[in-house]
């Protein structure tokens, strides 16, 4: 296994949020005839054309290019459509997950999405991936969530192993540990709202070197990386729980309802109301 399969399967081990799975589909579509328009995403897309060809629609852009064999995963919040030629069919697949590891968002939010190349094995994996989840979709099980950590994560390597990052090497390993201690220790404290300067006391180290150990290894702050875990955590409550999003804010560390709703909507465009009704109303849901 080497280090980029390593450090994708620490995630699935180590993580508290399930791959929440929000939607698979594949199949023929005439996007040049009926373009898609679209809000901003309450999910990661991930996109690929196995035959004929797409091309996003993104704002502000007028002549999208068509493409071929490729791949785009776009993140939360993106606004774009699909179109394509008009005289040919499209045959496509997509999966929409509530969250994805860190390396592949970080990846992603650095050029805003990513558009890929496709040879014809990696097409043939996605339709087969495409068609294996979905009746995993459609009718859960109580294995349905370590399937899709799994679709996730050969997913997420498809996408890394094209990128020119990863042939650096992985951070030190003790700043690594550290980091992943205080994201632990976090994680399990957020309705106390920690800061990090108390997230820094607990794993022995200054205010100062948590955040350069947070740039090293993950590339941004620990103030944003926390910021997503109390909203991936609200996430979860709001699509497994019937709590009200007083109570959801409460759980995740937010002052009140008004600061989450505000939190929520500067990252997702929506407000949690509005997602909570977009998940519940999604093929395959099962409230537990």
């Amino acid at each position: 296994m080497d280090l980029v399969t390593r450090a994708l399967y620490s995630f699935a081990a180590g993580t508290h949020t399930p791959a929440m799975l929000r939607y698979v589909g594949l199949g023929y579509r005439r996007f040049g005839i009926q373009p898609t328009k679209s809000p901003p995403r309450v999910n990661w897309e991930i996109f690929a054309v196995v035959s004929g060809q797409c091309a996003p629609v993104l704002p502000k852009e007028e002549s999208p290019l068509l493409k071929a064999n490729t791949l785009w995963v776009f993140p939360p919040g993106s606004a774009h459509g699909w179109t394509g030629n008009e005289r040919h069919r499209a045959y496509i697949t997509v999966f929409h997950f509530g969250v994805v590891p860190p390396q592949l968002e970080a990846a992603v939010r650095e050029q805003g999405y990513l558009a890929l190349p496709l040879d014809a094995p990696e097409r043939r994996r996605l339709v087969a991936l495409a068609k294996q989840m979905r009746p995993e979709f459609q009718q859960p099980t109580n294995f349905s969530n370590l399937m899709y950590q799994s679709v996730l994560i050969e997913l997420a390597l498809l996408v890394l192993r094209k990128l020119p990052i990863l042939q650096k090497p992985l951070p030190p390993s003790p700043a690594k540990r550290t980091v992943e201690a205080a994201t632990a220790w976090f994680g399990a404290n957020l309705a106390s709202t920690p800061s990090v300067a108390q997230v820094a006391r607990e794993v022995h180290v200054s205010s100062s070197t948590l955040r350069r150990m947070f740039r090293e290894t993950r590339r941004e702050s620990p103030a944003r990386v926390f910021a997503r875990l109390r909203l991936e955590a609200s996430m979860k409550l709001m699509s497994e729980s019937s709590l009200k999003l007083e109570e959801v804010a409460a759980e995740c560390g937010y002052s009140c309802a008004s600061d989450f709703c505000r939190s929520f909507r500067s990252v997702m465009k929506i407000t949690p109301a509005v997602w909570r009704r977009t998940v519940l109303s999604g093929p395959g849901y099962v409230r537990k």
